[in-house]
């Protein structure tokens, strides 16, 4: 089986492995003997070939089973020796330590052989190599013993692995903190030597140089304290010689600092009380900035508007979330003074007590005044937006309106009625805005009226805004012009009206056919009740329209009275169409209206 001790030396196996693998040169040669019958010139009996040649054959035959039994032996022992020399490694780092150099030797050996050697990527390729080698000779090998140990090998090989791989890790950090130690010593102790050495003399100056020297003593209690951690740490994992020496040093070094603390222990309450005096004062400073910053933020007046009042609400949102904070300091500024009274002046306590209680009664009427002020301001911001929203919406339709009243188009003819009807919409949407604008404004009004925690925001540039847009909307030079033009086309609409009417009535006449007579009677008495104002009010309104369309619009319609009067010379209305010709002299244009 696997684990019974071969009778053959790693050795001896090296070197069957290596003949079975040449044995086709030993072939050639047997088989160079066999034909021979002899070995350099030295007879061989027949018997002795014979015997040689079936002891050959038997080899041959076998040759591929024990190459394959071979293979696994050799990657077995491979991965023996690895482990055997990974545990001989461990015992010789897992040891009692000497001093600093010689762990940095240490440490540095077991870097060389760990990462220089690449020890767990070697040990991954010869259990990779074994694993292959093992699943060929159990598959060639139908013994279920053999089959049985080789797994149960692999097994033990991987438990034994996980156990070593975590302890080879584990020895770098140990190393590591070993030399750690050794500095913090080392340090420590050539610090607190020559303070010791300052602070014995000091004992004989006054009472005021005593005082400012040990100021720093709770940093040297810290000290003291750092390099007997370091030094009982070092005690423990060095060996006995290096260990009798930290023990001596330390007996020494702690009886100087036992003699000297008695003596000086008290001055050590001095610097905490400093430190706290410090702290308080930090938290003092804190607590006010966050104070007076608070009072400016909510006490300085604000000029109504969207951006302002946001701007605001953003302020007191960041306030109140810094309040918890603030009153968490208040309490630790608080815990501070307590532990200050006992080495403080009575009068300086009864100050200190009174800056807290105000401090306290402040942060109280912040958290108190800060709700109900970030609501009753947010509760401006959507009315604010709404009116902003209006107020761009009337400048731009007031801007537009403007634009077409005081432009001309150079380009090519505009639809003068078309102008009109965007100049009546554009009237209406500042009418509309203006609308929203004042009654939200009222609505602003009401809440400021009836808060009583806005007195600081201040409406008067809201009221000039309002009151400026009234103006513009009042008295604004387009609106005139709106209602002039309007007046006009109505007029001019009208009178067009009634003149296609009495046109038509006249083409009726025209094309009317029956009796000479009668059409005659009827023509006279058609022509002769025809109210010439008719035309007149007509001709009146083309005048006036004239007055106010651009050059471009005149000549258009002078090509449409001219179409007109050709229309009239074809239907032949003499009597009609006199007055017509005598008026169309001073008649400067007629709207394009006429049916052709």
């Amino acid at each position: 089986g696997i684990y019974q001790t071969s009778p053959l030396s790693v050795s001896t196996l090296f070197h069957i492995f290596e003949v079975l693998k040449n044995l086709e040169s030993h072939r050639q040669t047997f088989q160079q003997i066999h034909r021979d019958r002899s070995v350099n010139g030295v007879p061989v009996p027949p018997e002795q070939l014979q015997d040689m040649a079936e002891r050959f054959n038997f080899v041959s035959t076998s040759s591929h089973a024990h190459l394959i039994k071979l293979e696994f032996w050799e990657m077995k022992y491979r991965l023996m020796a690895f482990l055997v020399l990974a545990e001989s490694k461990l015992k010789s780092w897992i040891i009692k330590y000497g001093r600093k150099d010689s762990v940095e030797l240490l440490l540095q050996s077991y870097l060389t052989f760990t990462e220089g050697h690449r020890f767990f990527e070697q040990y991954e390729i010869i259990f990779t190599s074994l694993k292959q080698a093992a699943k060929v000779y159990v598959k060639s090998d139908s013994s279920i013993d053999e089959a049985e140990g080789v797994s149960k090998f692999l097994s033990d090989a991987t438990a034994q692995w996980k156990n070593l791989a975590l302890e080879v890790r584990s020895v770098r950090s140990m190393l590591e903190e070993v030399i750690s130690n050794w500095e913090k010593y080392s340090s420590t102790v050539a610090a607190l030597q020559a303070w010791l050495e300052d602070a014995e003399q000091m004992l004989n100056q006054s009472e005021s140089t005593k005082r400012d020297f040990f100021r720093s003593l709770c940093h040297w209690i810290q000290q003291h304290m750092d390099m007997n951690d370091a030094g009982n740490f070092l005690i423990e994992t060095c060996d006995e010689t290096v260990s009798r020496d930290l023990k001596q040093q330390l007996l020494l070094l702690n009886g100087r600092w036992r003699e000297l603390f008695v003596k000086v222990k008290h001055y050590a309450r001095a610097d905490e009380v400093d430190k706290l005096r410090q702290d308080y004062q930090d938290g003092i400073n804190t607590l006010k900035m966050f104070m007076d910053a608070t009072n400016e933020k909510m006490t300085t007046p604000v000029q109504v508007s969207f951006l302002n009042v946001r701007a605001f609400v953003q302020d007191v949102e960041e306030i109140k979330h810094k309040v918890p904070a603030m009153e968490a300091a208040c309490k630790a500024a608080s815990r501070t003074a307590q532990l200050l009274t006992k080495d403080t002046p009575p009068e300086e306590v009864s100050q200190m007590m009174a800056v807290m209680s105000s401090i306290k009664e402040q942060l109280s009427k912040v958290r108190e005044r800060c709700l109900p002020l970030l609501r009753e301001s947010q509760s401006l911001l959507p009315p604010l937006e709404e009116m902003e929203k209006n107020i761009t919406g009337f400048y731009q339709a007031l801007e537009k309106a403007s634009h077409i009243t005081s432009t001309m188009d150079s380009e090519g003819p505009v639809d003068f009625k078309q102008k009109c009807q965007e100049l009546a919409t554009f009237t209406h949407s500042c009418k509309k805005c203006l609308t929203v604008i004042e009654r939200t404004h009222q609505s602003i009004q009401k809440i400021m009226n009836s808060s009583k925690t806005l007195q600081h925001m201040d409406m008067k540039l809201l009221q000039k805004r309002v009151l400026d847009l009234q103006a513009s909307s009042q008295s604004t030079e387009w609106r005139k012009h709106v209602e002039a033009n309007s007046s006009l086309m109505k007029r001019f609409d009208e009178s067009r009206l009634e003149l296609e009417k009495v046109l038509k009535m006249a083409q009726n006449c025209l094309t009317e056919r029956g009796n000479p007579e009668e059409l005659l009677k009827k023509h006279t008495e058609f022509f002769g009740q025809l109210d010439q104002r008719v035309l007149n009010t007509f001709l009146k309104a083309c005048d006036e329209l004239t007055d106010i369309l651009p050059e471009q619009e005149q000549q258009s319609l002078q090509e449409t009275v001219r179409k007109l009067h050709k229309h009239w010379k074809v239907t032949d209305i003499s009597v009609f169409i006199i007055p017509v010709i005598l008026h169309s002299q001073s008649m400067k244009t007629l709207r394009p209206y006429f049916s052709t």
